[in-house]
């Protein structure tokens, strides 16, 4: 028997305000507010994207009439509104980045008038120079933790201090550059919660993506710690 076609019925949004903020989704967990734009180095707000980060990215893939309304706002306007006031951890940018000096300073007055508020965000934009002055100044800011975005493709490194989000994923052939920068400690994934990087540092591998925490809430690595790395499963949600 052919089972019937579910109907979905999309709110009505006319004469309804749409706050620019989002608030939980299960891997962050329920508590957490989210500020989002378009992704994508064409068509959205990363400019420091890589070929590699487009054809994985998942902001891309998840789409929604009142989300792509949301989106679009922040997306075309630098101006951040004031954060909420029940907000205590945000995490900027599920979707889209930072692509201009007056959108991260106005991120950089936002979380100064909210001391309150423990911010953490991942970045390529770290790889456009003319962004690079103001994003050192937000990563700067005591309540936030600003990551450097990196994929396989990615031939750089950020600058010294900074906190470094790695995308683990295998590679065609057993090649990526990756690998000279980013070595499991134990030989299976899944038994080595710690990574080695090309310069001897730490990566952490996401606790949320192997089970360990159910959300980045009851984690808190990412935006309590003050030093080493982060790395993601292909499939999760860095940029």
């Amino acid at each position: 028997m052919k089972a019937e076609p579910m109907i979905v019925y999309l709110p009505d949004t006319r004469g309804v305000e749409l706050s620019r903020y989002g608030c939980g989704n299960m891997k962050l967990g329920l508590g957490v507010f989210t500020y989002s734009r378009l992704a994508g180095g064409e068509t959205g707000t990363c400019p420091g994207s890589t070929e590699e980060c487009e054809a994985i990215c998942y902001a891309k893939r998840t789409r929604g009439v009142v989300r792509d309304e949301v989106y679009i706002q922040n997306t075309v306007r630098d101006d951040v509104p004031p954060i909420p006031a029940t907000c205590s951890i945000l995490r900027i940018h599920v979707s889209g980045d930072f692509d201009t000096v007056d959108y991260i300073q106005s991120w950089i007055t936002r979380l100064t008038e909210r001391p309150d508020v423990t911010c953490w965000a991942y970045t390529r934009s770290w790889r456009v120079p003319e962004l690079l002055f103001d994003l050192e100044q937000l990563r700067s800011l005591p309540n936030m933790q600003l990551f450097a975005s990196m994929d396989p493709s990615t031939p750089d490194v950020p600058p010294v201090g900074w906190r470094r989000a790695w995308i683990w994923r295998d590679a065609p052939n057993g090649h990526w550059p990756m690998e000279s920068r980013l070595t499991f400690i134990d030989a299976k994934l899944f038994d080595s919660h710690n990574q080695i990087t090309f310069d001897g540092g730490r990566s952490y591998v996401c606790p949320e993506e192997t089970g360990r925490k159910a959300d980045c809430l009851s984690c808190g690595y990412c935006f309590e710690g003050q030093k080493h790395d982060v790395t993601f499963l292909e499939h999760g949600g860095t940029k």
